[in-house]
């Protein structure tokens, strides 16, 4: 691997990073503390995507192990 393709993408992804950090404007102290809003919430308005993602997690890694199981 080449060292310095290597080294001048990490430099701009944390000089990104780090524009992309002091951009974030507000105060972001939590209000209250209840989990039963956060799960309320989870699996009401937040349902079909949830679930989308544990589908689009479990594809993933299914394909990694198949990915590793023909390098061999």
């Amino acid at each position: 691997m080449n060292k310095i393709p290597a080294l001048l993408s990490a430099l701009l992804f944390f000089i990104v990073m780090a524009f992309a950090v002091v951009g974030i404007s507000g105060s972001y102290t939590p209000t209250q503390q209840d989990i039963t809003s956060i799960s309320k919430d989870l699996f009401s308005i937040y349902l079909i995507p949830f679930e989308l993602l544990s589908v689009v997690l479990v594809a993933g890694i299914v394909g990694v192990f198949h990915t590793a199981e023909d390098d061999e």
